[in-house]
Order: structure tokens, then sequence, then C-alpha cells
């Protein structure tokens, strides 16, 4: 009983690994089934040959079968690595491909000059001579900006500006941060304004009074000891 009882475990071990092994590539060898219930002894004797005969057939073939269901193991054990390392790879290709599709179609990086023209057209206009005189530093006001409401900055403003000299000019300097802050209030006061004027009119005056802050970075320019003698001359 013993016997056929390993022979059993033996052949059902080698259907469950002879399955497996054939979802990897198949089988390594078929098991032996050359038994049957058709055949009968016509003797006593020979009923008892044929039953020790059977015993030591299965026997073989349980350690047969069991030498298959290891080996069907150790392949599908294989093939489980070669499975998990093909995975490995193909992840790793795949993160390639996408590396490399990203780089091809990245958009190049600006180059200076490139940086260098999008930031000066950011920047504002400086004033030009319909709005600013550099000699006596008199700015012309848009009409706007010239109502009473803004007189108090304005009147500082065109203060500064009329005095500044190359020492209290420029970025940084007193004169500088003083007319940044004014700028900024009129600023202020023109947005909360915003309802009383056109869209043109509020945008040209906003935009004059950036080039007014952008026009007190510039240092004053010394002028030259004629045109300042004749420009003496003309307000004498």
């Amino acid at each position: 009983m013993r016997v056929i009882h390993t022979s059993c475990i033996g052949f059902l071990l080698s259907l469950t690994f002879g399955s497996l092994g054939f979802a990897q590539g198949g089988a390594v060898a078929a098991p032996i089934v050359n038994w049957s219930y058709l055949g009968r002894s016509s003797t006593f004797e020979e009923g008892y040959l044929r039953g020790s005969a059977a015993v030591v057939q299965s026997v073989g073939q349980a350690n047969y079968m069991n030498s298959l269901a290891a080996v069907n193991f150790q392949e599908a054990t294989r093939k489980q690595i070669e499975n998990q390392g093909l995975y490995v790879r193909n992840n790793i290709q795949n993160r390639e491909l996408v590396h490399q599709f990203r780089e091809r179609y990245r958009p190049s990086a600006p180059t200076q000059e490139e940086w260098q023209r999008v930031t000066e057209a950011l920047l504002p206009d400086r004033l030009t001579s319909d709005q600013f005189d550099p000699i006596n530093g008199k700015l012309i006001w848009p009409h706007i900006l010239r109502s009473e409401e803004y007189q108090a900055f304005r009147e500082r403003v065109d203060a500064i500006f009329s005095n500044r000299t190359p020492d209290n000019s420029g970025d940084g300097s007193p004169s500088q941060r003083e007319l940044a802050s004014l700028i900024d209030g009129m600023k202020m006061l023109l947005k909360s304004n915003i309802n009383t004027v056109t869209l043109s009119q509020y945008a040209s005056s906003k935009w004059f009074l950036k080039s007014v802050d952008y026009e007190a970075q510039f240092p004053l320019q010394s002028l030259p000891a004629k045109i300042e003698a004749g420009a003496t001359d003309l307000f004498n």
C-alpha cells in the first residue's frame, strides 16, 4: 500500500509540474501509463506474479515521474528568472526610448542674445523730447495726470527732476528711490480712478509713469560748459 500511495503522489506531482513545464515551453517527458483494468489473470499464480511485477513497476515509475517533476520545476524556475530579466531589460529599454524622445523633441534653450532681446522688449521706453526736457528737467505730463488730485505727486516729481545732479541721479540714488515711491503712489491713484477714464487714456498714462520711473534709473550726464552757460543765460 505504501508503494502504491507513493506512486500516486509521484503521478500527481508529475501532472502538476508537467503542466507548469508545458506552460513554460513543454514538459521534459510524457508520463508512462501502460496499465488498464481490461487485462485479467487466468490463474492465481499469474495474478500474484502480475501484482508483484506491478508493484516493482510502480516504484520505478514513481521515481521516474518524481525526477520528471523535479526537472520540470527547475525548468519552470529558470523560465521565471528569464522572464524577470526580460521584464527588467524591457523596462530599462522603454525608459531609454522615452529619454531619447524627450531629448530629441525638447525645445532648445534660448540663447543669451534672445534673452536680451526679450528683456529689452519688456522694458518701457525712455522719455522722448515731447515728454521730457533734459536741460531743465521739465516733464510734459499727459492730460489725465494734470488733474488736481495728482498735483501733490506731480509737483514733487517735477522738483526732483529739475534738481537732479550727476551725483544724485541714476539707479539706487536718493532721488531715484524717492521718485520710485512717488510714481508707485501715482499708479495706485490712477488705478483707483480707472472708471473715470477710457482704456486708452489709462494705458497711455500708466505707460508714461513707467517711462518716468525708467528714466530716473539713468544718471544725469554733465552738460558741456558752453551749453550749460547758454542754458543759464536763457533762464536769467
